[in-house]
């Protein structure tokens, strides 16, 4: 590499670095929490303890109309079973006359006996990490901040590695010099950490940027596959009357034999449109249950409308919150998620200290010159 190439790379991998470290500094923390998420709230006793031994669930309508009561008047826009707490069930309720999902409030409900939890899913600490996590709650903007810091982050990585290769030629791999100062030690350290940890750092990185463009995936989305796949559907009154989320679900099961309830929303949603839910489908076990199955059926008669795989970036979005968060495989995933997220906090804080101890060196040297 020339000496003008190198220098370029250094500037790039210096400056993209520098934006990104206190922001990242910051993922990584809350970042670690999340990974332990349902211990720290089953730890805290946010959770409440359901008796599933011989219970059924009750009628979904049911469940819905209880949270209806809860809150009269208000729109259920989402329907959802917590795979992790059995019996556990969440309805995301918007305001009288709104069907935005950024004004909406969860209500918790107890799937056995059909009573309103008194879990505050919004209240938690869990959810106020990931609000901070996610947006630093500043809701869009926030996403999108976080997105081109993770743009940031990925060019600091790909400028390292490049820098990198040279260094590899002329030491052995893992090499830290501790009798050349402080800021070579600091230096290879960064360095070592940063090529072991570089495959996790770039998973976690791309899948964080795909989560955070959330919202401008999901509007792609709604203006292209289901815009097309309601086509015939778009010059029909809104219907008056829709058929109960029993009847929507029992007709999504019916198309995927064999797959359970993801998720279900609620028609009139920026995910449905007037006439049809639609309901996410997995697959129960395995790596397929994180990759869902799109049904829309019609609101109004019940009758199965579409039923195929979601499209690649519906499927991209939510095959990425699992690998960002090491939710794939249990603890053991999550214990090694965490060690990862450790280290990327000691190539943030070790990158910080080689940029201040340049220029503590610099503005040593400028009285002698």
């Amino acid at each position: 590499m020339t000496a003008t190439a190198t220098r370029r790379w250094t500037t790039l991998h210096r400056w993209s670095s520098l934006f990104c470290t206190l922001n990242l500094l910051l993922l990584s923390v809350t970042g670690l929490l999340l990974i332990f998420h349902h211990e720290i709230e089953d730890m805290l006793g946010s959770m409440p303890e359901l008796n599933a031994a011989g219970q059924t669930m009750q009628p979904v309508e049911s469940l819905v109309q209880t949270a209806l009561k809860e809150m009269p008047s208000w729109n259920p826009l989402t329907y959802f079973e917590d795979e992790d707490h059995p019996g556990l069930v969440f309805i995301n309720m918007a305001p009288p006359g709104s069907f935005d999902f950024a004004a909406g409030k969860i209500v918790a409900l107890d799937g056995f006996t059909n009573t309103v939890s008194k879990l505050k899913l919004q209240e938690t600490f869990s959810y106020f990490i990931l609000m901070l996590h996610a947006n630093m709650f500043a809701g869009f903007m926030g996403e999108l901040y976080l997105a081109f810091v993770g743009v940031a982050f990925f060019v600091a990585l790909i400028s390292g590695t490049v820098l990198y290769a040279p260094f590899m030629r002329s030491f052995l791999f893992g090499l830290v010099r501790r009798d050349r100062g402080a800021r070579i030690k600091q230096l290879d350290l960064h360095n070592l950490i940063g090529i072991a940890t570089l495959a996790w750092c770039s998973v976690v990185c791309l899948t964080g940027i795909v989560l955070e463009l959330s919202k401008p995936i999901l509007m792609i989305y709604q203006s292209r596959d289901l815009a097309a796949m309601t086509a015939p559907f778009k010059d029909k009154p809104k219907p008056e009357k829709v058929v109960s989320l029993d009847q929507a679900l029992a007709t999504a099961r019916q198309a995927w034999p064999g797959h359970r309830v993801l998720f279900a929303v609620y028609p009139g949603t920026a995910l449905t449109g007037d006439h049809h839910f639609t309901v996410f489908m997995t697959a129960k076990e395995g790596i397929a249950k994180r990759v869902p199955k799109l049904t829309l059926v019609e609101a109004a008669t019940g009758n199965l409308t579409v039923a195929q795989d979601a499209p690649w970036y519906i499927q991209a979005l939510f095959v990425s919150g699992p690998l960002h968060y090491g939710d794939y495989a249990g603890l053991p995933l999550q214990l090694i998620w965490a060690a990862f997220a450790v280290l990327t906090i000691v190539l943030c804080v070790t990158g910080l200290w080689i940029f201040i101890l340049k220029l503590k060196n610099r503005q040593e040297t400028i009285p002698a010159a």
